[in-house]
This record gives C-alpha cells, structure tokens and sequence, in this order.
C-alpha cells in the first residue's frame, strides 16, 4: 500500500510540469498589465475624466459671444368693401452679444474648470494605484495559497503513511486499536486541512481573475517567484516622498486651490458687468390687392445696431456679502482638512514603516525557525519508523512543522503587503512597478 501511495505522488509530481506547459503563462507584470486594461473601475475613472476634459473649455465660462439668428415670415389675408387684398412680410435678423466684463468671473471659472480637469487625472492616479497594488496582493495571495495547499497536502501524505504503517503493525500484532484509530482520526483532520486549503487557493485564483477582469475559471501557470527583497527605508525621507507625491493629499491640494477661487468669485459680484452687442437684419413687406393694382405696394431694407451696456447691482439683500462669507469659512475648512491630512498621513506612515521594520524581523525569524523545523520533522520521520519515538510525539512534531510553515509563508507574504503600503502613501507604486 504504502509503494502505490508514493509511485501515485510520482506520477502527480510528473505530470504537473506537463500540465502547467498547457496553461498561459501568467507573471505579475502580465497580471498588472491585463488590470490596468480592463479593469471596470479604471475605464469609469477614465470616462469621468474625459467629461472634465470637454468641461475645461472657454465656451463654458461665459467668456465668449453669443450668436443667434432669428427669421420670421408672414401672410396675411384682407376683405373689406372697396377691394381685398393680401400682405406678405419676411424679415431675418443675426445678433452678436458678448460679456466683456463680469469681474474675472469668467477666468475664474476656467481656473476652476482647469483643477477639476487635474482632480480627475489625480482620481485616475489613484485608482491606477489602488488597482496595481490589489493584483499585486492578490497575485502573491495566490502563492501564498498555494504554498500553504502543497504544506497541506504534505502533512496529509506523511499522515496517510502514518496511517498505513498503522495498519500494518495492527496486522503484525506491534500496534493497538487505539493507536490506529489515533492515526486515522490525524490522517482525516490533515486531509480536511487539505481540502479547506485547496477551496482557499481556488478561491484566490478566482479573486485574481476578477480584478483582471477575466473569466473566474481562467487557468494559468504562475510564474513569478514568491519572495520579498527587503529595503530599508527611513523616516524623513518616506515623509518627503509623501508630502510631494501622495495623490490623495494632491487631490486635497487641489481642492485648497479651488476654495480660494470660490473666494476671488465670491468678490467679483461687486464688480459691474459691462457687455457688447450687435445685431444686423433684413425685412420685406409686399401688399397685392385684387383689383386696385394701382395700390399695390413693396418695401424693403437693411438695418444694423451696436449697443453697449454696464449693470451694478448696488443692493441684493446682503447676499454678495453673506456669500463672499461663506465661501472665505470654505476655505478655511480646507485648509484644516489638508493640515489633517497631512499629519494623519503623518501618523500612518510611521506606524506602517514600524510595522514593515517588525515585519522584516519576523521573517528572518520565521526563516531559521522552518529549518530548524524541517530539520526536526526529517530526524523524527526517521526515529518513528525506527520505533524511537512514539505516534504521539511524531504527530506534535508534524503539526509543529505545518504551523511554522504556514506561519513563514504568512511572513513573507504581510513583508510584501507593508512594503506596497508603503508605496502607496509616498505615491511610488506606479515608478517601483515601472522599474522592476
């Protein structure tokens, strides 16, 4: 039994290379590159920022003229005692009106039309960002998965030949029922173990595949590496980095900007409007009568005009002053929600670097804990068969192994996770990407 059990595990260890050569090669970059492709949330972004782009125009501001044209015609029809008779009448006209002046609202509103433009280009940064970082994880979470299915499966394999070394001493009269029934009960834990392990990895490939917006049952073979270089970084120079680059705090920024234009706007009320206008127009009249010809009559002509006009409102109720108000209260509002800001992107920064720097001593760790651990389970193996240690001891052995395993995969993965948190606070996600 114990010969079919390991010629199985050849056979499956075999035949994966074979089966994985059938699968699309998928590495972190490829995986990036299909997100920043598909990704739902990053074509909504883009299609935002291209309404801003068509926003951020002069014709929205109110900056430039006005052209209309206007057309009339009309017939009319006349009875009376002396002779009937009909009108026609066509008439046309093109006016030009301009606001030349309202109090710079106008450059205002472009100013504005412009940080709203850059606000959505922060936005697409941002979720560029966001997006890069969550299939990152997300690609190492499937490693990590499937490390922790194959320590699994490893456990599970030591424990059935556990099982079957069981049940050969059982026939042998060298075992007891008790201590067989110990190994199976260790045997069917391991394999459920086993089980939970592989649903998680399924579950984690499935997770990968939506934010690449691919079909959730997508196969791939995997073949970027799961390990983690560690780089030191230092305080200040991190909060530097933050301060310039974080694109959320560049967004806030932005919006500091555009509250101290809702204040210039605010003032312009009090300025006077002066605006321009002009207007040129053709008019026709013709009047047929039925039997006096003699009174038939036609007129027409060309007119033209310029006109120029400047308003003041001298009082509206004290609403231009309770708005200027408002807006400067706005803007003293963003000015405390960017010093927030900052200082609470301040404080994470420093928790997230401590956690990174706990993170890199934990890993080294965890790494000279699995060799002991490996070490320990290979010796043990050895003593179990020979009978110098008993199922009990070698069972505690090979849990201790699997949970250091587990736990060392883990290390690795959360030493990546704070390192790509630390990029997302200074904003170097996209360049690290870039370069690696």
């Amino acid at each position: 039994m114990k010969t079919k059990i390991i010629m199985s595990i050849v056979l499956f260890i075999a035949s994966i290379p074979l089966f994985s050569q059938n699968l699309n090669r998928l590495s972190i970059k490829d995986a990036v590159n299909k997100a920043l492709e598909n990704n739902y949330g990053i074509i909504t972004v883009k299609k935002s920022h291209e309404i801003n782009e068509l926003n951020n125009s002069w014709g929205n501001t109110g900056a430039l003229p006005t052209v209309s044209f206007t057309g009339i015609g009309s017939e009319s029809w006349n009875m009376n005692e002396n002779d009937d008779y009909n009108n026609t009448a066509l008439s046309g006209s093109v006016d030009l009106n301009w606001v030349l002046f309202r109090g710079f609202g106008a450059r205002i509103t472009k100013q504005n039309l412009e940080k709203l433009e850059k606000m959505s280009e922060g936005n697409i940064t941002i979720t560029v960002e966001n997006t890069i970082v969550d299939v990152i994880l997300a690609y190492y979470n499937v490693l990590l998965s499937e490390n922790n299915m194959k320590i699994t499966e490893k456990n599970m394999i030591l424990s059935e030949d556990r099982y079957e070394q069981e049940k050969q001493r059982k026939q042998l009269g060298t075992s007891v029922k008790y201590d067989l029934l110990q190994a199976q009960n260790s045997y069917l834990e391991d394999k459920s173990n086993y089980l939970s392990a592989k649903s998680s990895y399924n579950n984690s490939k499935r997770q990968l595949n939506n934010l690449m917006a691919e079909p959730l049952e997508t196969e791939y073979n995997y073949t970027s590496s799961f390990d983690v270089a560690a780089k030191d970084f230092e305080l200040k120079v991190l909060e530097i980095k933050m301060l310039e680059n974080n694109n959320t705090l560049k967004n806030q920024y932005i919006n500091l900007e555009m509250a101290k234009l809702d204040v210039k706007s605010a003032k312009s009320a009090y300025y006077p409007t002066i605006a321009a206008g002009a207007s040129g127009g053709y008019t026709n009249s013709e009047t047929d009568y039925e039997t006096l010809n003699n009174m038939d009559n036609s007129s027409s002509g060309f007119n033209t005009g310029l006109s120029l006009s400047v308003s003041y409102s001298i009082y509206e109720g004290g609403s231009r002053r309770r708005a200027l108000q408002i807006a400067k209260i706005n803007k003293e509002i963003s000015e405390i929600e960017t010093t927030d800001m900052q200082q609470q992107l301040k404080n994470q920064l420093a928790q997230e670097l401590e956690l990174y720097k706990v993170r890199q001593e934990l890993l080294v760790l965890a790494e000279e804990n699995l060799k002991a651990a490996e070490l320990n389970l290979e010796l043990s193996k050895q003593k179990f068969e020979t009978g110098s240690i008993n199922s009990f001891n070698y069972r505690d052995i090979q849990q201790m192994y699997s949970n250091i395993s587990i736990n060392y995969q883990s290390a690795m993965y959360n030493l990546i996770q704070s390192y790509h948190t630390l990029l997302r606070l200074t904003g170097g996600v996209i360049d690290d990407f870039n370069t690696n």
